[in-house]
């Protein structure tokens, strides 16, 4: 049987990481992979640089993980700059190049997209995006790209199928890495005797492992090309997913209740940004999730 080839453009990220090393052990799976920070890598932002990758690797599949994810940065002028060329209008160019050659595109995307603060969620297709910070409004430019290429989308589905691509949209990533909330949150509650974390925030975490999985599963299924959510099952607010954590990491360091006016940020985060899934089977609990990743795989860095 023949492997379908993947190419991961931003292989070195987390969710990157996760990928290529599900599919060095995969049966079905074959990877071909370059990195946007290495010299002799694709970048994303050059058409010609992606136009030459994907002619000499010749996937099946191309995995746009790259990201400017410096979300503060976005709101400086020379930071936005490079999160619109990369988080915008590269998928853009990686998308068009795609299509003339023929290869699948998933291109990740985020809850950040939006702003309206909508109490029920937002499903695959909803609309205005409205996002409320620089890093949204770039990831809305990618959106907005890839979409174009496939000449628009009607309801969450792209007009054009073939080849397929994907928007997949996901929220509050975890895993490996001493970046990440999780991360964060167990280091700082051994550092201090409390921790203030904010209740006005509410989203989904979403381990990186089941993140990859059902994107993997999305190729392998041949799902329509169009948008889709894929993050754990249910929702909460930071001080929820903070208390989740340290009670599977057995640490009692006390989690105060405290709002984001407590804090002095530039940058405006949605307090509502939980992403509803309609079209694809529901992932684990996120619960479940923090539970199985401290247990099985989390180590301090």
């Amino acid at each position: 049987m023949n492997k379908t080839k993947i190419f991961i453009v931003g292989s070195s990220g987390m969710l990157g990481t996760e990928l290529s090393g599900i599919i060095a052990k995969s049966d079905e799976f074959e990877l071909c992979t370059s990195d946007i920070s290495d010299a002799n890598g694709i970048d994303i932002t050059d058409e010609q640089s992606i136009r030459n990758h994907i002619s000499e690797n010749n996937p099946d599949v191309v995995i746009n993980c790259a990201a400017f994810t410096n979300v503060d940065a976005c709101e400086e002028e020379d930071g936005y700059a490079i999160a619109e060329k990369v988080n915008g209008f590269g998928p853009g160019l990686l998308a068009k190049v795609c299509k003339e050659q023929d290869v699948v595109l998933v291109h990740i995307s985020t809850e950040s997209v939006f702003g309206d603060n909508k109490v029920d969620g937002y499903m695959e297709d909803y609309q205005p995006y409205n996002p409320l910070n620089g890093y949204g409004k770039s990831k809305v430019v990618g959106e907005e790209q890839v979409a174009e290429v496939m000449g628009g989308i009607e309801g969450s589905d792209f007009d054009n199928q073939n080849p397929k691509m994907y928007i997949v949209r996901t929220s509050w990533l975890f895993g490996p890495g001493a970046t990440n909330f999780l991360a964060k949150i167990i280091k700082y509650a051994k550092e201090r005797d409390h921790l203030d974390v904010v209740t006005d925030e509410d989203s989904s975490p979403t381990y990186i492992l089941d993140l990859a999985e059902r994107i993997l599963e999305l190729v392998k299924n041949d799902y329509k090309g169009g948008i889709y959510h894929i993050t754990g099952n249910g929702h909460c607010t930071r001080n929820e997913f903070a208390k989740e954590i340290l009670k599977h990491a057995g640490i009692s360091t006390p989690v105060n209740e405290t709002t984001h006016e407590q804090f002095e940020r530039k940058t405006k985060i949605a307090k509502i940004g939980f992403l509803v899934n309609t079209k694809l089977p529901p992932m684990r609990d996120w619960q479940l999730m923090v539970e199985d990743f401290i247990k099985n795989r989390f180590q301090e860095e």
